[in-house]
């Protein structure tokens, strides 16, 4: 059996489709996992600061979000799971806190967090990255 040209060029895009389908996944996936491991080394007093991470690519900033009992910076988990979906694929993001006090924590003034988040933060980047690629059958 062989394959015209055109079925062999309809096959292949069809394939690529998959591929950046499942790289957009993987990128969202590395995204929000970067997002939980900021919660993860945010220090927790009152919550507020774990609950108000935000990744966008836009600049586009939200205001304060009040904590959600039970799960640490659960706020934060469930908005950057939204974010997640909108930010572009080979755009710049950022993350960011609009806790007024998130820079101080970021410089270590809590004993919980002495690194504070961004530090401890950027060496995990790349292996989450490279898990979601395995994940999603991209490498």
């Amino acid at each position: 059996m062989s394959l015209s040209l055109t079925q062999a060029v309809e096959e292949f895009t069809e394939e690529l489709k998959e591929v950046k389908s499942n790289l957009d996944l993987c990128y969202e996936a590395t995204l929000y996992d970067v997002g939980k491991t900021l919660v993860y080394y945010t220090p927790i007093r009152t919550g507020l600061a774990s609950s108000n991470w935000n990744v966008t690519d836009s600049g586009s900033r939200s205001s304060e979000r009040t904590p959600i009992e039970g799960t640490k910076g659960a706020a934060s988990l469930t908005a950057i799971s939204n974010q997640v979906k909108v930010v572009e694929m080979g755009k710049d993001v950022t993350f960011y806190n609009p806790v007024k006090y998130i820079v101080d924590l970021d410089k270590g003034t809590s004993r919980q967090a002495p690194s504070g988040m961004i530090v401890p933060t950027v060496p995990h980047i790349q292996t989450l990255w490279e898990q979601n690629l395995t994940k999603f059958k991209i490498t």
